[in-house]
């Protein structure tokens, strides 16, 4: 099978059946609406082992009995280790693991995986993602029943009460701040902006019509722009506290050049999305108050003192929150 596999072309990925096993290219249909399948359960990762978020999925969905399938895509990793460990996901009943040759960027991986889904429910995972709660599937399920016009349902996530390392300190804190924020109650005061596919089920028919942009190539941002473009279309949003929770904590200098490149994607989307944000619309104030470039000048002569501050053990949120507002200045 890794054969076969490695000869293929660089634009083509590999699909397991998970009946017979065999391959076949990427442009091939899978199904559609009217399959009888509830539920597609789709996780785009990127080198990251996935077979224990994926296992209890599936158990979860097997003792819930709906008609379900899970499928965990690649998108051009190049981790063997992974990619070997990541095979036996083609075990489990109903699921399958695609390795892709080529990457194709946040958004468009996510869109790929919406073609192949055949569920009249998508289930958007972040590969990072841990099930804690047994009854997950179960809440989810719930509330698919009661969907009644929703189209979109958006669970939410936590992080750990306590810090895994000082190392991951920018980013957990900046988490914890945020999960302060996450109940559904609070999402609910502004439903579009509070958007992730860490854990969003949408329905597949919205979809078919609206997808995640592919511009968004690098991170940051493609999640909001498809609340945007939900809201302009008037798809109707519910949330609910049926969290996951994320582990995927990057150390403070991954994190920080992270934030930075989310804010030059922030720069190429432009007004659309620019308005949307609360850095953006920061910006925006700085420049209309014809200001910003006196902020692009600060930003560079404090850059030095911001970033000790950031990558040292003990971070401040309110120096983050200044730097990612001087960088975006100096870029846009």
């Amino acid at each position: 099978m890794s054969g076969r596999f490695f000869n293929m072309k660089a634009n083509e990925s590999l699909h397991i059946n998970i009946t017979t096993g065999q391959s076949s290219p990427s442009g091939e249909l899978k199904g559609g609406l009217g399959c009888g399948l509830l539920l597609s359960v789709l996780i785009p990762t990127f080198d990251h082992k996935c077979y224990t978020l994926v296992a209890e999925l599936q158990r979860q969905l097997e003792a819930a009995g709906c008609g379900y399938e899970i499928i965990v895509a690649d998108d051009g990793g190049r981790d063997q280790v992974c990619a070997i460990a990541n095979l036996r996901i083609n075990e489990l009943p109903q699921c399958r693991f695609i390795r892709r040759r080529e990457n194709v960027g946040r958004a468009a991986i996510k869109n790929f995986l919406a073609r192949e889904a055949r569920g009249e429910w998508l289930l958007f995972i972040d590969s990072d993602a841990e099930v804690t709660d047994p009854q997950y599937i179960r809440r989810l399920l719930d509330a698919i029943s009661d969907a009644g016009g929703t189209q979109v349902i958006i669970g939410g996530l936590r992080h750990a009460d306590t810090m895994p390392s000082p190392e991951v300190s920018l980013r957990y804190l900046y988490e914890k701040e945020a999960d302060r924020h996450r109940t559904a109650r609070e999402r609910s005061r502004q439903p579009y902006r509070h958007m992730t596919p860490f854990n969003l089920c949408v329905r597949h028919s919205v979809m078919r019509t609206i997808t995640f942009d592919e511009q968004c190539r690098e991170y940051g941002y493609e999640d909001a722009l498809f609340g945007v473009t939900l809201q302009q279309n008037g798809i109707g949003v519910t949330h609910i506290d049926n969290p996951l929770l994320h582990t995927g904590l990057e150390n403070n200098a991954v994190y920080l050049a992270k934030a930075e490149t989310a804010l030059r994607t922030l720069r190429c989307l432009g007004d659309r999305m620019m308005r949307h944000s609360h850095v953006g619309q920061a910006a925006i104030t700085l420049q209309r108050w014809h200001v910003k470039g006196l902020a692009a000048l600060l930003f560079r002569v404090f850059r030095p003192i911001m970033r000790r501050n950031l990558l040292g053990k003990k971070p401040s949120l309110t120096v983050f929150s200044l730097y990612k507002l001087g960088y975006l200045c100096t870029i846009s």
